[in-house]
């Protein structure tokens, strides 16, 4: 073993630059899949780090997260198999006075029971958890931002909730919550505090406010709930006890959900469930594509090693049929090879910690995930990679030997294998295999941007260009919104204001049921707008008027032509008791994810608008900002007023895509490196058989371009067969990507000549290059060499 050892390391020394092609290249594929397996095991590992997260489970009604508050209790109450529950509730944005009186924005207010430490298994440090609407329990980290190292137990904070500041007392510190877990509040307050977080939510409808005073019933299902069932309980058993409780709700439609256990550490990757607003959620559909693209680049620089390695072993026939004549046994031949290839395997995992390395953080940035090097602590970690290193170092060294061994000696001494002639396609085949997963790469990424610029730039029937939004986050902005408005309107630069609920386009729906003659409830996509906002965003109006001045009393509602088609609605008519103001023009007021569907629009009281909204010419936008800004602090100046562009509303609807896009664009780069290093080992290789034949062809008078052309076509052919493979499977995937859209780009056939095109370009640089130098080459030299 040691002797193969040391001729093992004395053969990667001896062939340094071939060696560094090999570890380089094996170690960047190498990097890439370990990468995402380690992204792949961080998904599945989240909320596993509760103590008994088996038996952890949410309550699901019907197909949503979301409870009523009295269910928790009362299933606590009444069914022995619940060992533990909390209910949770979680806000956004919160405001926080601090220690020197200045307002900053802070995220992640979360309601709960006292319960939700001891489920989920995170330890307070000192303190317990809050027990009443005073008490606030804070992280660790938020008591180092905010009480500079001093304990923070017993102290105040002030926190804007609602309109006013609560000072709540601190009364436990806890651990912040692991990277993998589903929640991660910073704070933790009671949860009947969060009736002023509800309350100050519903203010977003305005005069169509729903009532949520009273939200501990089972009408109102506002908050997740959480069970720890006992290790004997099954849950099939807990569901079917819980459907008692649907008959207490009022609400027929609720009466006819049925209650289920989604087992905790399912949630990250449920992305079918409804109503997961306060849970970090994963996509498991989009980690398969990540392991399918790293399973592609892992394929390519295995290939790129089988070919070198062989090719390095091809050089050493003689040493190796020296060998086989001294008497070695094939056995102990095999188990050279495959002990070098191994160890190529293993020292490829140094570039491969550097891919890891920088890798994580892209990886973090660019998918908004929280991979830390804490995956290093699971056994599926260091299990995937012993695994992928040993197989790909065992196999190719098995597949390399086998072609060897088995040569007579007398051939081996002569440097020659029987096989040569019939592997020369299939190395030029190896070729189709590295551009064809290239083309597919490329092909992948045009596509992808071309479908978020698409969708970036074709909105239907709106016009979100130069559109400042900013939010009138307090009753008092509210209600002076018409003093707002005529300063606003002074503003250079500002061509239009109007006040909204709701700015379209924006990711969430509300729906709205209307009521007709015969007593159905009719169900459309609704909106509330102010005075202004239809002109505002072109919308165009086809049948009727946009909205006056408001008038107190029935309002008066606009549909769109969708809603107008199904349901034969013309303006001045009535429809389900309210008069119809206006028809508009379909437009898109979500995602273009979504279909456009049948729309109800309703006028907001100019007294109770949530947003201003402004058209500018775009020359000033940025002082513009400011003196909307100075203009809503001088009338609210303990709030944190800030405004934002429509367009960088809708650029989050992608953010997702645009992820993707910046993978895809990175692991392309990676395939493109990785063939570029196949292909110089290959053409440097087919050079060197190809010596004498350049040397014999120029003594004959060839000229340069001729020995050039000669030696670029067989390449060239090959990577016209992988443009061939490659351009249905990159046209299959592709459509099926483009599935997730309603409105989408088209495949147009330029996407995969491109791809193509490049592919070409690369292969006919690099082959040039390295023919370049044969062909210059002094053919007495090359002659003279054989």
């Amino acid at each position: 073993m040691n002797t193969n050892l040391k001729i093992s390391l004395r053969s990667i020394e001896r062939n340094k630059v071939h060696s560094f092609i090999c570890i380089t290249g094996l170690g960047i594929g190498l990097g890439s899949i370990l990468l995402l397996s380690m992204l792949y095991i961080h998904n599945k590992s989240f909320d596993k780090f509760i103590p008994d997260y088996k038996n952890v489970y949410r309550v699901l009604l019907g197909n949503s997260a979301q409870t009523a508050y009295p269910l928790a209790e009362a299933l606590n109450a009444e069914n022995p198999a619940i060992s533990g529950f909390f209910r949770y509730f979680q806000k956004k944005d919160v405001e926080i006075k601090d220690t020197q009186n200045q307002i900053i924005q802070d995220a992640d207010l979360g309601f709960a029971d006292p319960g939700l430490f001891s489920v989920w298994g995170v330890k307070m440090i000192s303190g317990s958890a809050a027990k009443n609407r005073t008490e606030i329990a804070i992280s660790k980290t938020i008591e180092q931002k905010y009480f500079n190292g001093e304990s923070a137990l017993g102290k105040q904070m002030n926190i804007r909730v609602n309109e006013d500041f609560l000072s709540l007392t601190v009364c436990g510190i806890y651990n912040d919550f692991p990277s993998n877990s589903t929640l991660s509040p910073k704070f933790v307050a009671y949860i009947d505090l969060c009736s002023e977080a509800l309350g100050f939510s519903q203010k977003m409808f305005g005069a169509y406010n729903l009532d949520l005073e009273e939200f501990k019933n089972w009408n109102k299902t506002n908050f997740y709930t959480y069970v720890q069932l006992v290790p004997s309980a099954k849950p099939d058993d807990v569901a079917s006890f819980m459907q008692k409780y649907a008959a207490l709700a009022d609400n027929e439609n609720l009466k006819e959900k049925a209650y289920s256990l989604q087992p905790a550490a399912n949630i990250y990757l449920a992305t079918n469930v409804d109503g997961s607003f306060f849970s970090r959620l994963g996509n498991a559909k989009d980690l398969r594509y990540y392991l399918a693209i790293a399973s592609l680049i892992l394929l390519i620089a295995i290939i790129n090693y089988v070919f070198l390695n062989k090719a390095k072993i091809e050089s050493r026939l003689k040493e190796i049929g020296s060998q086989k004549a001294l008497g070695a046994p094939k056995r102990a031949l095999r188990g050279q090879i495959i002990l070098e290839s191994n160890l190529v395997a293993f020292l490829s995992l140094i570039p491969a910690t550097a891919v890891i390395f920088y890798g994580i953080p892209f990886i973090n940035n660019t998918l908004n995930q929280t991979l830390g090097l804490h995956v290093l602590s699971y056994w599926e970690t260091w299990g995937s990679l012993l695994g992928i290193v040993l197989l790909t170092g065992t196999l190719s060294g098995i597949f390399i030997a086998y072609g060897v061994v088995k040569v007579p000696s007398i051939l081996l001494l002569k440097g020659k294998k029987t096989t040569v002639p019939k592997r020369e396609a299939w190395n030029n085949a190896i070729l189709s295999v590295h551009f064809t997963i290239f083309i597919i790469l490329v092909s992948g990424v045009i596509t992808l941007n071309k479908q978020i610029k698409f969708a970036l730039t074709d909105f239907i029937g709106i016009d979100p260009e130069n559109v400042m939004v900013y939010e009138l986050n307090s009753d008092n902005l509210s209600k002076q919104f018409g003093a707002i408005k005529n300063e606003v309107d002074k503003l250079p630069g500002v061509v239009a204001s109007a006040g909204s609920s709701f700015v379209p386009p924006f990711n969430d729906f509300m729906p709205l049921k209307l009521q007709d003659p015969e007593e159905n409830k009719v169900g459309f996509d609704g909106l509330i707008m102010g005075q202004g906002m239809i002109e505002l965003l072109s919308i165009k109006v086809i049948d009727g008027e946009s909205f006056g001045e408001y008038q107190e009393g029935t309002p008066e509602i606009i549909y769109n032509e969708s809603a107008a088609k199904k349901y034969n609605l013309k303006a001045g008519e009535l429809f389900c008791g309210l008069k119809i103001r206006a028809i508009v023009k379909d437009f898109n007021a979500h995602s273009m994810r979504d279909l456009i569907k049948p729309m109800a629009i309703i006028q907001q009281h100019p007294e109770k608008m949530r947003m201003l909204v402004v058209k500018t010419n775009g020359a000033n936008n940025g002082p513009l900002f400011k003196s909307i800004h100075q203009i809503l602090t001088t009338i609210a100046p303990d709030k944190v007023v800030e405004g934002y562009m429509l367009s960088d509303q809708i650029n989050q609807f992608y953010s997702s895509e645009k992820s993707q896009a910046k993978l895809v664009n990175a692991f392309a780069l990676l395939a493109i490196f990785l063939s570029v290093i196949g292909l110089l080992g290959m053409t440097y290789n087919a050079m060197l058989q190809r010596t004498k034949e350049i040397g014999i062809r120029k003594v004959n008078g060839a000229k340069i371009s001729e020995v050039l052309i000669m030696l670029n076509k067989d390449f060239v052919k090959w990577v016209a067969i992988a443009f061939l493979i490659a351009t249905p499977i990159a046209y299959y995937a592709m459509d099926i990507w483009l599935q997730n859209f309603a409105y989408k780009t088209e495949l147009n056939w330029w996407i995969f000549a491109l791809a193509g095109i490049l592919a070409l370009g690369i292969a006919l640089l690099t082959v040039s290059w390295q023919s370049w130098g044969a062909a210059t080459k002094n053919p007495v030299e090359a002659l003279r060499s054989e």
